[in-house]
Formats: structure tokens, C-alpha cells, sequence
């Protein structure tokens, strides 16, 4: 995304969609805080899941490039978001039928929010790079908030590490093949 936003021409609306994006990242902050529980649970990973959607639809208008490596991304999220939305349900008593449907709606967030994010490439180069300034936020966000601070909940390990990054070096390598 961002070598996409880098040649937008506009630092307004990279700023604005910059804003936003902080903005509307630390309101999911906010109530991911608040809220407890099973609905909590689910409604800030739906937001989450959501979100990433958008994102991707807007690195698809970015360029089939960007949104095949997010997507690849974003599937091994959604992957353990959904083992972990699944097993705090299963623990907390709700049935299994239950569980599956909850887990596969929260699943369908995704695709209908790269739908959402799929008109931008239509738009002027100047709010196409807004959305891509909030897309941006939004990843970075979810390293720096989510997945840091959570692996440092634990205790470090290395094979943890190399996994994060055998992870990176394998979306550069999917980078170089896809050209």
C-alpha cells in the first residue's frame, strides 16, 4: 500500500485519511476495553475482521499485486482469529453449532468489506490515496496494538520469532515471483 500512497500527489488527503485512521483505530481501542465477554469478543474482532476487509479491497483498486499479498496475509489472520473466536466460545459454554455459526459470520465479514473497499479505485487519485493513508493505519495498527503487544504477553521464544519472521520473508519472496 504504501508505494501506491507514496504517488497519490496529495499530502492533504494523505493526512486527512491518516487521521482517520488513527482516529477510528483507537476508537476500536476504546471499545475493545470496554466492552467484556463473548459480545465484546465478537463485535471487536467484527470490526477487525471488517476492517481488514475494507483494507483490501482498497489494495486491490491500489493494484492486483497489493491485494494478492494481502490477501495472503490476511487469510493466515482471519485463520487464527477465527481458531481463537472459536475456542473462547467453546470455553465459555456456548454450543458447537453455535460456535460455527458465529465463527463462519465473522468469516463473511471479510469479503463484504473488500466489497466496500473495491470502489476506490473509481475515485480521484487524491481520495484514493485517503483511503489508502487509512488502510495503511489500519495494518499498522494491528502490529503495533494488537500482535506486539500480545506477543510480549508471553514469554519470548524463539522459534515464535522465526516464525514472524519466516512469515515476512515469505511475503517478500511472494512479492518477487508476483512481480
Amino acid at each position: 500500500i504504501l508505494p501506491d500512497l507514496k504517488h497519490t500527489g496529495s499530502p492533504w488527503a494523505t493526512l486527512v485519511g491518516g487521521a482517520v485512521g488513527v482516529a477510528a483505530m483507537l476508537a476500536v481501542r476504546t471499545l475493545e476495553r470496554r466492552m467484556k465477554g463473548p459480545v465484546g469478543l465478537l463485535t471487536v474482532t467484527g470490526i477487525d475482521i471488517l476492517v481488514d476487509g475494507l483494507v483490501l479491497g482498497i489494495a486491490f483498486a491500489a493494484g492486483a499485486k497489493a491485494g494478492l499479498l494481502l490477501t495472503v496475509a490476511l487469510t493466515i489472520e482471519v485463520l487464527f482469529l477465527g481458531l481463537t473466536v472459536a475456542n473462547e466460545l467453546g470455553e465459555g459454554g456456548t454450543s458447537k453449532t453455535r460456535v460455527v455459526g458465529l465463527t463462519a459470520a465473522l468469516a463473511v465479514l471479510l469479503p463484504l468489506g473488500a466489497l466496500l473497499g473495491g470502489p476506490v479505485a473509481a475515485l480521484p487519485a487524491a481520495i484514493r490515496g485517503a483511503f489508502l493513508a487509512f488502510g495503511l493505519i489500519a495494518l499498522l495498527y494491528l502490529v503495533t496494538e494488537e500482535l506486539l503487544v500480545e506477543a510480549h504477553e508471553t514469554e519470548d521464544r524463539p522459534w515464535v520469532t522465526a516464525m514472524f519472521f519466516a512469515g515476512f520473508l515469505l511475503l517478500l519472496l511472494l512479492d518477487e515471483m508476483v512481480g
